[in-house]
């Protein structure tokens, strides 16, 4: 969700009632953590390349991914505003699927040398980086398919397909807590 002013909204809101602000921000978390985890199940169990699936080394593939929300209004790295971001990662240890899912979206160069791994022994191996990013990108799309340009090969398809259900749920929960607010208004100017 990218709606405009939230970040002001919510520290003004904050003296309001801290109590259903923590409740916005769990249900928020609560509601969308369901999608995120349909989301994540749409990955793979299995490495889409099979030289991921079995060596010992961080880069192996750890099939589907943990996913976790977070409420974070204010601005964003791309510009613009957003209030919730979903997170994907293939674990401590796993992180096969994090580089298959970012896999090439970096502008800037790669290394020249791999960081060590082993492949089913206690020897660490490296070796030169040359056009492996470009085959591992190329790979990928032949196995999972292009996604309209962009990074993401597995969640960012997905995760765009549920746009509306994300955005519906974000509503809802601020609808809610809207209601909360101006009741605890209310009462507050009962009060007096």
């Amino acid at each position: 969700m990218r709606p405009q002013g939230v970040a002001q909204v919510t520290r003004e809101l904050r003296g309001v009632d801290r109590a259903s602000l923590n409740a916005l921000r769990k249900d928020m978390r609560g509601s969308i953590m369901g999608i995120a985890k349909e989301i994540a199940g749409t990955v793979p169990p299995q490495a889409p390349i099979s030289g991921m699936q079995d060596h010992n080394g961080v880069t192996r593939w750890g099939g589907i991914p943990r996913a976790s929300v977070s409420f974070t209004p204010g601005g964003s790295r791309g510009g613009g505003n957003r209030l919730l971001s979903m997170k994907f990662t293939g674990g401590k240890g796993k992180i096969g699927f994090d580089y298959a899912e970012l896999a090439g979206s970096s502008k800037r160069p790669g290394s020249t040398r791999s960081k060590s791994y082993s492949r089913n022994s206690s020897i660490p191996f490296r070796h030169n980086v040359t056009t492996q990013g470009d085959k591992f990108k190329s790979a990928i799309a032949d196995r999972v398919g292009l996604t309209k340009g962009k990074s993401g090969f597995f969640v960012f398809d997905a995760a765009l397909k549920k746009h509306g259900r994300i955005e519906g749920l974000g509503k809802r929960a601020i609808d809610a807590y809207m209601k909360d607010a101006t009741r605890a208004i209310g009462r507050a100017r009962g009060a007096r």
